[in-house]
């Protein structure tokens, strides 16, 4: 008998091959994560261009289709016209992007600079200030009847071993540390500029050649994958596209409009910092569920330290702007485009910023959105088949049995499930 002559062994041989290997992997990975690490750090240091490139493709595309549409309407039969509209729609995206970023760094960050420089300046004057308050409120409050003259005494005769003066005072200190790190690291940030400029120019390439690119894609997929597996791969990248783009064009423009609102209100009631804590709140918001609190915690410090008065209504802004966010301006904008509840945005941020930081606190909601989908058609199929319902609200109660008594717990394989305790009935579909 010749080996592997049944296509079931050979299946089998192939399995258990492939599993040796993955475990192999596996333990050589872990006895070198150190080695794995600086391999992925140069890794990516090498290919960081292309992904900068890919970004910013991806960010000026949207632009570049809109002036295609809108603007360059050549008659279909211009040849010429045809050959320029690609190259024009191009040069018009980039200027259009470019206008934006020389706006906010012409405009905003200046000011936003001048604000940090002012809070840098008189900082000590704003500490002095902020404990004499403090040293006030705990020697005038009822409930002390005069036995403490400053925060510090109520907090040593109490073993308190927060020292709020000490975590103020250091706030300078943490600024100038910032400052010698940003630096200390100027050679990095120097390749990071080059590695920028260069995915400009793969950026320009990228757009350039958008259908070709993604036409040579599916061919490939279309020759190594099966009909089924093709459709499903390129109905995937659809929908993760729509997705991902939907919600960071959209969760970009809502923190402009959030970030302008809070200048606005900020400016009419003249508090402290307006331009510098306008862009702490907008980029923060780009972080779903915690980029409030992460915005609105320095935010609230800062104005606590310059002007302590304007504190509680600051926060009371905040929370107000942020319920106008959350219930009329973010659905407005980003509708329903990842269909998760609170539970699962809260996991994926938790989980996608552990892993990857500030990048992954952003792009968390959207590729776990992805994931849910795919789970949920998967789960649904396998329900279809064991002949199921696939609607959640037929699951919310328990089985029930007919007698705790007389029923065994668990059913044998072949026995038969008893009436009472079949499965929800599939609602019929009706053809389309």
């Amino acid at each position: 008998m010749q080996p592997f002559k049944n296509k079931k062994y050979l299946q089998i041989a192939l399995y258990v091959f492939l599993t040796s290997i993955a475990i192999i992997l596996f333990t050589l990975l872990c006895l070198h994560l150190e080695q794995v690490r600086q391999f992925l750090d140069m890794l990516y240091g090498t290919v960081s261009p292309f992904v900068y490139g890919f970004i910013i493709a991806y960010l000026v595309n949207p632009i570049m289709v809109g002036c295609e549409k809108h603007i360059l309407r050549f008659p279909e039969k211009s040849k010429l016209a045809a050959r320029l509209k690609r190259p024009l729609g191009v040069t018009m995206g980039f200027i259009v992007f470019s206008l934006i970023i020389a706006i906010a760094v012409g405009l905003i960050f200046p000011q936003v600079g001048e604000s940090f420089k002012d809070l840098q300046a008189k900082i000590t004057d704003y500490v002095a200030a902020a404990q004499n308050l403090a040293d006030s409120i705990v020697r005038n409050f009822p409930l002390f009847n005069g036995r403490y003259e400053t925060l510090l005494e109520f907090l040593d005769v109490n073993e308190i071993t927060s020292d709020l003066k000490s975590i103020i005072a250091n706030f300078s200190n943490l600024l100038a540390y910032a400052a010698d790190y940003v630096l200390s690291y100027g050679k990095q940030f120097m390749i990071e500029v080059k590695n920028i400029l260069i995915g400009v120019i793969a950026a320009v390439y990228f757009l350039l050649a958008k259908e070709r690119l993604i036409s040579k894609g599916k061919k490939a997929a279309a020759a190594f994958l099966s009909r089924r597996h093709y459709v499903n791969l390129v109905n995937l990248l659809r929908f993760t596209n729509k997705t991902v783009g939907g919600f960071i064009y959209g969760k970009i423009i809502d923190s402009i409009i959030i970030g302008c609102l809070t200048f606005i209100v900020m400016s009419i009631f003249k508090m402290p910092f307006t331009m510098l804590i306008s862009v702490i709140v907008g980029i923060t918001n780009i972080i779903p569920y915690f980029g409030p609190f992460i915005g609105a915690i320095p935010s609230a410090f800062i104005v606590f330290i310059a002007d302590p008065g304007m504190t509680i209504w600051f926060i009371l802004m905040i929370f107000i702007i942020q319920q106008l966010d959350g219930n009329i301006i973010g659905p407005k904008i980003l509708g329903d485009t990842t269909g998760m509840t609170s539970l699962s945005v809260l996991v994926s941020i938790t989980i996608a910023g552990g892993l990857f930081g500030f990048t992954g606190m952003i792009l968390g909601v959207p590729a776990a959105a992805v994931l849910c989908v795919l789970f949920r058609q998967k789960t649904d199929n396998i329900l279809r088949h064991k002949n199921a319902s696939t609607e959640s609200a037929d699951y919310y109660d328990n089985l029930p049995p007919r007698d705790f008594d007389n029923e065994p717990i668990f059913i044998r394989k072949d026995e038969v499930i008893p009436d009472a305790c079949d499965l929800p009935p599939v609602k019929e579909e009706s053809d389309q």
